[in-house]
């Protein structure tokens, strides 16, 4: 049985319910996940709501960690976290380098961010929280209030509210894909 392997990008202040629902989901699913950060510490903390949440265990530090290990990458909102990822030039590389092998890019919320700073949301569909519509049409990207659109390699959701149906049309691609490598799989 073939398990795929995601990496979900923090720093302090990521979304604690969007990673705590994926790392439930997936596991679900049989799936393995890494905390991948940029922080040279051991821990990222969340935030939940108004207030800082609890600190998890970061799994691999961006340096260490190779983007071709991965299927998928999720990149949850928290609008503090993403705000120190998207201008880290490691995680732009770390990004790009799904970009450029055709991987799934899922982001929630705020976590489109690092994709318009290396220049990806031109010309695609792209939904958000809706605070960033304006920055993701400034980039070029066309804005839509759905739970969940798909464009391609990109799956962007608005808001946990709407995490099911993002977990859901994930592990659906992710499956289609599987069916195209292992097409005899059952």
């Amino acid at each position: 049985m073939l398990m795929f392997h995601l990496a979900i990008l923090v720093s302090d202040g990521f979304d604690e319910q969007a990673v705590k629902a994926s790392q439930s989901y997936f596991k679900k699913q049989g799936y393995s996940y890494e905390l991948v950060s940029p922080k040279k510490s051991e821990f990222a903390r969340s935030w939940s709501y108004k207030d800082w949440g609890a600190s998890y265990a970061i799994d691999r530090h961006i340096h260490e960690a190779d983007p071709t290990a991965y299927d998928a990458l999720i990149m949850p909102g928290g609008a503090l976290s993403i705000d120190n990822l998207r201008t880290d030039s490691d995680v732009q590389t770390f990004v790009q380098s799904f970009v450029c092998n055709n991987k799934l890019i899922g982001t929630l919320c705020h976590g489109v961010w690092p994709l318009l700073d290396i220049g990806y949301i031109r010309g695609k569909h792209i939904t958000s929280v809706r605070t960033i519509k304006v920055d993701i049409e400034n980039a070029g990207g066309i804005w839509e209030d759905e739970p969940v659109v798909v464009y391609g390699n990109l799956i962007s959701s608005r808001t946990s509210d709407d995490m099911p149906d993002f977990h859901r049309i994930l592990h659906e691609i992710l499956q289609s894909r599987l069916q195209v490598l292992r097409p005899n799989s059952s």
